[in-house]
């Protein structure tokens, strides 16, 4: 087979940005193979052709999704079409379970052999998913060591691929970091990817900043601006601060700054990984986030947490979120050294477990796999 058909569905910015480096690869491999679907621009650069524009996929929270809930059955319906009329030799589901798993289960019914690439948090909420999972993906690719129990029940074929962050982070020359009890130190904000969330989070965020800077008139701060967010939002908020607005790749920002504010999400990992002590923020709706009580059965929030087991870093979670009690968490790690130097310890310590698999090697082997084609020579 020297030209297979394999689809992709990667509904956010994270998904688009981990399956890109599996594109590259998978095109290395297969230079005339036909790889398509829903996806954004990183995966458009590495040659992947769009079914549908991206950028409506990228929502978050109960109340935004039923908001939009037309588009997302349009779009499931064409997915599912595509999937029943091309008939692709794999189906690749990157995350994005809410969409996902139905869209799974139309494939099995239909013979497609599915990859499921980042496995749906069943450790968390939901984990009848795991079942499901187990029964109808053909290969589940999980991100975090610990997964994999959680599938071995039901299907012998999961497997621990690496974390997508250690592969992007693992050649990145890290900044050594030093206390400075005067604040003499850079801040970086990161607001998130979806604009309702920065709409939520940003405003107290800076307002944080506002509240440090008083206390500390050295501290420097560079907001994160996600590139399919309009400049302006992040204008308005950040008016009068002396903020920089910073458009280029996380990994370059947290490898420059000594501490950080972070939007509970992968970008939470990502700084761990560099080693940046920060605290962790989380702001939705009164709704989504009554619903998300009810349904997530976890101590923490916050990824680092989360894999450690124990609070690394503070999180500061909806009413907690405000400019006032983030800026208090901050302070802390200004004012004490030992806390800042503790803590720039426990997430290096993250590296070890997560360990340096490249996941885009590993997840277009069990492609090539399942697809029974050998590389082009």
């Amino acid at each position: 087979m020297t030209s297979p058909s394999i689809m992709f569905v990667a509904g956010d910015v994270s998904g688009d940005v981990h399956a890109s480096s599996i594109i590259r690869e998978l095109f290395a491999d297969f230079p005339q193979a036909k790889i398509w679907g829903i996806g954004g621009p990183a995966m458009q650069a590495q040659g992947f052709s769009a079914l549908l524009p991206f950028e409506p996929f990228n929502r978050m929270g109960f109340l935004e999704v039923v908001a939009h809930l037309p588009f997302f059955l349009n779009a499931k319906k064409k997915v599912i079409d595509e999937i029943k009329s091309k008939r692709p030799d794999c189906l690749v589901l990157v995350d994005y379970p809410g969409f996902n798993m139905p869209v799974m289960k139309a494939a099995h019914g239909m013979g497609v052999p599915v990859v499921w690439y980042i496995a749906p948090m069943v450790w968390a909420w939901k984990k009848k998913r795991a079942a499901v999972l187990g029964k109808m993906a053909s290969h589940i690719a999980c991100i975090f060591p610990f997964e994999v129990d959680y599938f071995t029940p039901y299907t012998s074929g999961v497997s621990f691929v690496g974390n997508p962050l250690s592969e992007s982070v693992l050649f990145q020359r890290e900044r050594e970091r030093f206390w400075n009890h005067e604040g003499e130190l850079t801040l970086a904000l990161v607001p998130g990817s979806r604009r309702q969330e920065i709409e939520k989070v940003l405003p107290e965020m800076v307002s944080a900043f506002r509240e440090l800077k008083k206390r500390f008139p050295l501290l420097k701060c560079r907001i994160s601006r996600c590139g399919s967010i309009p400049e302006g939002l992040y204008r308005g908020a950040m008016e009068g601060t002396g903020a920089e607005l910073y458009t280029g790749p996380l990994k370059d920002l947290f490898c420059e700054v000594d501490l950080a504010l972070v939007t509970s999400g992968t970008a939470t990992l990502e700084a761990s990984l560099m080693g940046v002590p920060m605290v962790i923020a989380y702001k939705t709706s009164l709704v989504t986030y009554s619903i998300y009580k009810k349904l997530v059965k976890i101590p923490f929030i916050g990824l680092p947490n989360i894999i450690a087991g124990e609070q690394i870093v503070p999180e500061c979670i909806q009413d907690g979120a405000s400019g006032e009690k983030m800026a208090e968490k901050l302070q802390a790690f200004i004012q004490d050294e030992g806390l800042y130097n503790r803590t720039i310890f426990k997430l290096k310590g993250l590296r070890e477990v997560l360990g340096s698999r490249k996941p885009s090697v590993e997840v277009s082997k069990i492609i090539r796999e399942i697809i029974g084609a050998p590389k082009e020579s």
